[in-house]
C-alpha cells in the first residue's frame, strides 16, 4: 500500500466523487434502502419503529435488522476500498502497544468532554438530544439485546471511522488539503449524518469527531480511532446502562 501524509493510502485521492459518495451519500442511502427493502419484506418494520409500545421481540428484531444493514454497508465499502488498493479499512490496521492504551484511554475523554461542556452552557436539560420526533424507545435499556451491543459498540464505530476518518479524511489529506481543514471538513461530514440530534448534541458529534480526526492524524493509523470511538460508546453503553427502569 503506497502511503502519503500521515501514512495515508494514497489510493483514497485517485477517485473523489466515489470518496465523497461514501463520505456524503451512502450513509443515508444505506439506511433508506435498507429500511424500504425490509418494509416490503416485513410490512410491521415501520410500525415497531414509530411504536412506544413495541413488544421488546420486535424492538430487538430491529437491532439484528440494523446490524445486517451496517454490515452490508460496510462490506462493499471495503471492498471498493480494497479495490483501489487503500485496504480494506481505508488505512493502516496496526498500532503500537502505547497508541491502543492512549486509544482506550481518550476515546471516553473526547466524547464526554464535550457533552459535559454542552450540559453547562446548554442548561444540561433533559431530551436535548434529540431534535425531532424520535422514538427513544428503541434504545430503552430494557429493550437492549446482543444485536443492539454489537451494533453500538463495534459495527457503528467501525463503519463511521472508515468513512469518516478513514475515506473522507485520508482522500482529502492526499489530496493537498491541510490538516487542520481536513479535520474539519471530515468532521462536519459526521457530524451530518447526525441531523436527527438537538443542536447541541450536534456541537457533541463535531467536537468528538475532531478529537477522532486528531488520533488518526497524529497516530498514522485508523485502528487508534477506532478503538477510542468503540472505547467512547462502550462507557456511554455502561452509563446508560446503570439509568433505572421506567416507572410503571
Amino acid at each position: 500500500m503506497e502511503t502519503g501524509p500521515y501514512n495515508t493510502p494514497q489510493a483514497l485521492g485517485r477517485e473523489p466523487f466515489t470518496a465523497a459518495f461514501w463520505t456524503l451519500c451512502a450513509p443515508f442511502l444505506f439506511p433508506v434502502a435498507g429500511a424500504a427493502l425490509l418494509g416490503l419484506i416485513w410490512p410491521a418494520f415501520f410500525d415497531i419503529i414509530n411504536d412506544a409500545q413495541a413488544a421488546q421481540s420486535a424492538v430487538r428484531a430491529v437491532w439484528v435488522a440494523q446490524c445486517a444493514f451496517l454490515i452490508v454497508h460496510f462490506g462493499i465499502l471495503s471492498l471498493w476500498s480494497e479495490h483501489i488498493g487503500a485496504g480494506a479499512f481505508a488505512g493502516q490496521m496496526t498500532a503500537s502497544q502505547n497508541w491502543i492504551v492512549a486509544a482506550i484511554l481518550l476515546g471516553p475523554v473526547i466524547l464526554l468532554t464535550p457533552t459535559l461542556i454542552a450540559g453547562l452552557v446548554f442548561g444540561g436539560e433533559e431530551g436535548w438530544k434529540y431534535s425531532g420526533e424520535v422514538n427513544e424507545s428503541l434504545f430503552a435499556v430494557e429493550n437492549w439485546s446482543a444485536s443492539y451491543v454489537v451494533y453500538a459498540l463495534l459495527l457503528a464505530p467501525l463503519l463511521e471511522e472508515v468513512t469518516f476518518r478513514g475515506v473522507a479524511l485520508g482522500a482529502l489529506l492526499v489530496r493537498g488539503v491541510p490538516p487542520g481543514m481536513a479535520m474539519v471538513l471530515s468532521s462536519a461530514a459526521f457530524t451530518f449524518l447526525h441531523v436527527q440530534y438537538s443542536i447541541p448534541a450536534l456541537a457533541v458529534v463535531f467536537a468528538a469527531g475532531m478529537g477522532f480526526a486528531w488520533l488518526r492524524i497524529k497516530s498514522g493509523t485508523i485502528l487508534v480511532p477506532i478503538l477510542a470511538h468503540i472505547a467512547a460508546n462502550g462507557l456511554v453503553t455502561f452509563l446508560a446502562s446503570l439509568s433505572p427502569p421506567p416507572a410503571g
